[in-house]
């Protein structure tokens, strides 16, 4: 009970502050983010991605209040996140939430969001799909639609997840930008949506800290967000958790071979078995446009260079 109280002082305190930045600078992006008080711990993720996301311009304001879904409320924000496990929705705030996306306001539903409100059909088809179960583990997604102004940049990340497998899909208007594959399975994973005026943003990432505290993760959420409110995501930095390698040159010249005579052991034999001696090797002697070392190193030494 104790920790509840605090959670709510602590969003309660960031909750102004926000509200005080967002007046100040009116290009900012503002969204109310609807958690709860159940197992995936709304106030506790929100507090990991917030202060993240306000560095670029993002102010997310927390509710745990199912009556914040009514048009007056809803009115003030250019989105709604929604992290929860509310099982049931009455109709005039379903109404709401519908017409407020349909308006051409953003929609960003994340994790457990897809199993929210069960007695809405409506929701679920606003949404994508429905959770259906999970197990977990370690994985990366792989991306599909590299073109989406969403993608652009991304590169995907790795992350300890459950691994959400979903049902009552809704493939209307429906783009789907990452698959979780395992085996044969390839399940839809992250994907955009549009009802109406409005956008629609979901991605099955987000059981706990080790994902919400992910750079990718909130690169992610970042650009679903932007786009989602009809901004451009390309304004996100690029990510990549994997290390490229550098492209050849198109203007490298090709190698050069030259006569030698190389005592070759081959793989899998007896330690000091000798095959066929090596006939050519790469000529490692630059020319004076690819270094000067070499060129001494030959001129004294003799020295014909190694196939490196």
């Amino acid at each position: 009970m104790r920790s509840s109280l605090l959670d709510r002082f602590v969003v309660g305190i960031f909750f102004l502050v926000t509200l005080t930045l967002s007046a100040a600078e009116p290009g900012r992006l503002s969204l109310l983010f609807l958690g709860d008080n159940a197992g995936h711990r709304p106030a506790e993720r929100f507090r990991i991605l917030a202060p993240e996301l306000k560095k670029r311009g993002i102010d997310l304001i927390y509710t745990d209040r199912l009556d914040d879904l009514n048009p007056a409320t809803l009115k003030n924000y250019a989105g709604l996140v929604i992290y929860a496990n509310q099982t049931k929705i009455t109709p005039d705030q379903e109404s709401a939430l519908l017409d407020y996306v349909a308006s051409g306001k953003g929609f960003v539903p994340l994790h457990c969001a897809s199993y929210c409100f069960l007695n809405s059909p409506k929701y679920i088809e606003l949404v994508g799909a429905q959770f259906r179960s999970h197990e977990s583990g370690t994985f990366r997604t792989t991306l599909a639609e590299t073109n989406h102004p969403i993608l652009k940049g991304f590169r995907g990340f790795e992350s300890w997840d459950e691994t959400y497998l979903h049902t009552k899909h809704n493939p209307k208007d429906r783009t789907v930008l990452e698959y979780r594959i395992e085996g044969k399975l390839r399940e839809p994973w992250t994907w955009t949506r549009t009802h109406g005026k409005g956008r629609v943003f979901y991605t099955a990432w987000g059981h706990d800290h080790r994902t919400w505290e992910n750079p990718g993760f909130q690169n992610l959420v970042e650009r679903g967000i932007r786009w989602a409110c009809g901004g451009d995501p390309t304004v996100v930095p690029p990510f990549s958790d994997q290390t490229s390698m550098t492209p050849l040159a198109k203007d490298a010249p090709p190698f050069e071979y030259v006569p030698a005579k190389l005592p070759f052991y081959p793989g899998g034999t007896r330690w000091g078995t000798t095959a066929e001696p090596l006939t050519t090797m790469r000529n490692s002697v630059w020319k004076e446009s690819r270094g000067h070392a070499d060129w001494v190193a030959h001129q004294k030494f003799g020295y014909q260079g190694f196939g490196c």
